[in-house]
C-alpha cells in the first residue's frame, strides 16, 4: 500500500514539474504531458461520447488549452484530475442530451500490442498475444460502465474517490463496480485459454 502512495505521489510531482515547465513555456514539457496522458483521455472519453473522431478532437483541445492558459498552471493542484474534468466537461457540452452509447471502436485496445524486435522473442509474443486476447475477450464481456471504472482504477490509476467524482458516483458505487469486475475476471479468465 505504502508503495502505491509513493508512486502516485511520484506521478504527482512529475505532472506538477510538467505543468511548471509548460508555465515556462517548454514546449518539451507540452509533448512529454500530451505522450504520457493522449491514449487514456481517449479511453476515459469512451464513457461521454461513442464517435472515436469527436474524443480526439476533444482530446486534442484539451492540451490546447492548457498551452493557451499555461500561466495559470500553477493554481494547479491535481493535473491528472484536471485535465480528465477538462475533457469530461467538453464532452459533456457537445451532447446536451447525454446518454451513454454502447462502445463502437475499441482500437485503443489494439494501440498496446507488442510486435517482436528480435527472432528471440517471437515465442514469447505469440504468448502475450494469446494472453492480450484472453483479457480483452474478458473484458468485453463485463458491462460496459463496469468496465471503463475498472480500467480508470486498474490501468489509469485513478483512486476510488477520484472516480467517483469524475463520474458523479459514490466512492461505494466504484467499489462495487471494481468488485464485480474482479469477480467477473476472476470467473471467466480460465474458460477462454
Amino acid at each position: 500500500m505504502k508503495i502505491k502512495s509513493i508512486r502516485r505521489s511520484v506521478i504527482t510531482n512529475e505532472d506538477l514539474f510538467l505543468f511548471e515547465q509548460m508555465q515556462e513555456g517548454d514546449t518539451k514539457a507540452l509533448d512529454l504531458f500530451f505522450k504520457k496522458y493522449y491514449q487514456k483521455l481517449c479511453r476515459f472519453g469512451v464513457l461521454f461520447e461513442s464517435n472515436s473522431h469527436i474524443i480526439e478532437e476533444k482530446v486534442d483541445d484539451v492540451f490546447i488549452t492548457l498551452w493557451s492558459n499555461r500561466s495559470q498552471l500553477n493554481k494547479i493542484k491535481n493535473p491528472k484530475s484536471y485535465i480528465y474534468a477538462i475533457l469530461k466537461n467538453d464532452l459533456l457540452r457537445v451532447k446536451n442530451n447525454y446518454q451513454i452509447r454502447p462502445l463502437q471502436n475499441e482500437d485503443y485496445l489494439n494501440s498496446y500490442s507488442l510486435y517482436p524486435s528480435i527472432e528471440e522473442e517471437i515465442i514469447a509474443n505469440e504468448q502475450k498475444e494469446i494472453n492480450k486476447n484472453v483479457i480483452k475477450n474478458v473484458l468485453e464481456s463485463i458491462p460496459k460502465r463496469t468496465r471503463q471504472i475498472f480500467e480508470m482504477s486498474r490501468i489509469d490509476g485513478f483512486k476510488y474517490k477520484e472516480i467517483s467524482e469524475l463520474l458523479d458516483i459514490t466512492p461505494k458505487t466504484v467499489e462495487n463496480h471494481i468488485g464485480l469486475a474482479l469477480r467477473h475476471i476472476s470467473a471467466n479468465v480460465n474458460k477462454l485459454k
